[in-house]
């Protein structure tokens, strides 16, 4: 066979393998954004629990406590940004957003003596279901997990592994939109890319926590910890 038609052969079979990567790739992200999205009915429970995050939680929350879902809501208390910190430093204070969310609770009719704090400066959602089951202290418990809607997949799993105990069950936030289109909305297509890789990572064994206070750590670790949290290196 000529040099000139094997090459080619090579250069088609390229193209052609090429081209189903493209669309196997494609259709997985297709239906990644559906089964990225899990919506439980909700049931009697014992918590309602709302991990960090958009401010559409504590919303959704409030009204599963009013229509009488549980009597106890936990809300988790996130890492807190060093922009807030050096705010604070000049006297200027932004509530935390667990603060937040506490806010929001009370002003939709939920009682201040219903909502504990669980956690202290959680980073990750693995970290979240760590401090959680510290807070439920082994008790068998039913849960009512309230967060986005493409965050509820990662959740399931999560939660699930690493509290045995407890009857899990994960509600998404309908005061936060999730476009069946995903790809055609900024937000979403960033949202959903973003869930691909932490649920890829998460199945490697990889999770984010909160370091130890700063004293002590060098300064690359500083910078290190400060990209993963916030996306920046700086912070004084």
């Amino acid at each position: 066979m000529p040099v000139k038609r094997i090459v080619s052969c090579v250069f088609q079979a390229i193209g052609l393998l090429s081209l189903l990567v493209l669309l196997l790739g494609g259709t997985a992200l297709y239906f990644a954004g559906r089964w990225l999205v899990l919506n439980e009915p909700p049931v009697k429970a014992d918590f309602i629990v709302l991990l960090a995050g958009d401010l559409s939680r504590p919303l959704y929350g409030a009204d599963l406590y009013r229509q009488g879902y549980a009597t106890r809501i936990a809300v988790s208390r996130p890492a807190t940004a060093p922009q807030t910190e050096n705010l604070r430093k000049l006297g200027i204070h932004l509530p935390r957003q667990d603060e937040q969310f506490r806010e929001v609770l009370r002003r939709k009719g939920v009682p201040v003596n219903a909502i504990s704090i669980f956690g202290d400066s959680n980073l990750s959602t693995v970290q979240e279901a760590e401090t959680l089951r510290e807070f439920l202290d082994g008790r068998p418990t039913r849960l009512l997990i309230v967060t986005s809607p493409y965050h509820t997949r990662r959740v399931k799993i999560v939660f699930t592994r690493l509290l045995p105990q407890a009857d899990v069950r994960v509600l998404a936030s309908p005061y936060e939109e999730f476009p069946q289109q995903w790809w055609t909305n900024q937000n979403a297509a960033v949202n959903v890319l973003l869930e691909t890789a932490k649920l890829l990572y998460y199945y490697l064994g990889g999770a984010f926590r909160a370091l130890p206070p700063t004293a002590g750590r060098t300064t690359q670790e500083m910078r290190t910890v400060n990209w993963l949290i916030y996306g920046t290196e700086e912070r004084t």
